[in-house]
């Protein structure tokens, strides 16, 4: 066997000098992915509140439809909850209020009657499919007017809900 081949076999494990550099390689990378995966979350978590909503408004409506009964969407801006209620024998029967994701808010109702940026509203779905209609935009607190929002649009006609991402 050569000096070569044997000094090779004898050799175990690695210089302190090539750890050093694996691991000035492995922060590198970390640092530079980081803020691209916490946006990624942060937009998961926009569009799981925005189609947890959206659930809430197809449940109103079918119950709606089933029941034979008035059902309607709240949601308040400012406390940034949402919740739906049925009118039942002279007294409002309310399921529990959700709330939003932290950071999350429904910053703009608009439908034909009111626009709200602040305070209570309400969608009505009737027995027969239809609704009240309107449009509920779920953005972040503190976003930038460069960033996109999520747009949930009823129709008055049909009762159904709608999904819209858009930049404000």
């Amino acid at each position: 066997m050569s000096d070569g081949l044997r000094k090779l076999r004898d050799q175990h494990g690695f210089t302190l000098l090539e750890v050093v550099v694996v691991l000035v390689f492995i922060g590198l990378i970390a640092s530079l992915t980081t803020p691209y995966l916490m946006s990624t979350l942060d937009r998961v978590k926009h569009q799981a509140e925005t189609r947890k909503i959206n659930s809430a408004l197809r449940f109103a409506r079918s119950e709606a439809i089933t029941r034979k009964k008035v059902f309607t969407f709240n949601g308040d801006t400012e406390t940034r909850k949402y919740w739906i209620s049925v009118k039942e024998k002279n007294r409002p029967s309310i399921a529990r209020a959700r709330t939003l994701a932290p950071g999350l808010t429904m910053a703009h109702f608009t439908s034909e009657e009111e626009t709200l940026d602040n305070g209570t509203f309400s969608i009505n779905f009737y027995p027969k499919g239809n609704s009240s209609g309107g449009a509920i935009r779920v953005t972040k607190i503190s976003s930038d007017k460069y960033e996109s929002a999520y747009e949930i649009t009823i129709d008055p006609i049909t009762g159904t809900s709608r999904i819209n991402q858009e930049t404000q």
